[in-house]
């Protein structure tokens, strides 16, 4: 299993020797606009650019989009990731969505789970903001609100792999760590926040809650460091683990050259780990 950050969310997962490109935001640095109700008011995103060649990037099996918010799935990514390439998504409104586009072979993700060259995916649910208001700040932004994890397994592996998705800690992440009980877990860790509305990813507290619940797991801060609408970043989280003094749990890279981790090597099976973009995690 290798995890590969590229950008925000945007990550290469190489799963039972299948490549799956995840929720691919693929357009230039600085193209989107500020997001309204952010506490950054003035930061065009993505902040950074891709590390990596867009051919690079699209040398892949398939894709997976949790959901087609812009940093999930933008114009770009609509644009140059070939039609006829197999596309995994939430739900059949979100596959309508691309198969409008032109897009030919377009999955649903399910509970029960879909298999794709021997790797089960199995869909998860996702709470993508506060309970209360986040009807109401979807229909502001005019977006859906909906959002969805997935589980990876494979029988030449011997690690599950959860990739939490767009989402608060709540009631149904905590139900996928008891159900599946995954070995690595990648949360989306930038505290996204929108004025009047509050957070609609994970913060500090949620990836803490995580690692306490899944004490056995290696977690994987993804989503950083690009959004405009982020209240954590790469330094925060280092500074967090410096301060509780979590370096025997917690991993943070601290460079941006393109390596490899690999944890069975070095016998550190409980940790977080925070990928430069480009940077391979490898289990």
């Amino acid at each position: 299993m290798k995890f590969q950050e590229i950008r925000s969310a945007t990550a290469i997962v190489t799963f039972g020797g299948v490549r799956f490109l995840v929720d691919p935001w693929l357009g230039d640095k600085g193209s989107i606009p500020p997001i309204p109700g952010s506490p950054n008011p003035d930061l065009r995103c993505p902040v950074s650019d891709l590390p990596l060649p867009l051919d690079e990037i699209l040398d892949v099996d398939a894709v997976i989009a949790t959901h087609l918010h812009f940093d999930h799935f933008d114009e770009t990514a609509m644009e140059k990731i070939p039609k006829s390439m197999v596309i995994f998504v939430q739900d059949k409104i979100d596959g309508e969505t691309l198969l409008a586009k032109g897009f030919q072979d377009v999955r649903i993700l399910k509970y029960a789970g879909v298999e794709f060259k021997g790797v089960q995916l199995t869909k998860t649910d996702c709470l993508h903001g506060q309970p209360g208001n986040i009807g109401l700040l979807y229909e502001k932004m005019e977006l859906r609100s909906s959002a969805c994890g997935v589980v990876m397994r494979h029988p030449a592996e011997e690690k599950t792999l959860y990739l939490v998705g767009d989402t608060i800690w709540c009631d149904y992440v905590k139900a996928a760590l008891d159900s599946f009980k995954p070995d690595v877990i990648v949360v989306n860790a930038a505290a996204a926040t929108i004025r009047g509305f509050g957070r609609i990813i994970m913060d500090l507290e949620d990836v803490q809650a995580v690692l306490d619940h899944a004490p056995h797991a290696v977690v994987i801060a993804s989503h950083m460091d690009n959004v405009g609408h982020e209240t954590l970043w790469r330094k925060d989280l280092r500074s967090y683990i410096r301060q509780h003094h979590l370096e025997n749990r917690l991993l943070v890279p601290n460079d941006e050259k393109i390596r490899i981790t690999t944890l069975r090597q070095h016998h550190l099976e409980n940790r977080l780990l925070v990928p430069e973009d480009g940077e391979i995690c490898q289990f």
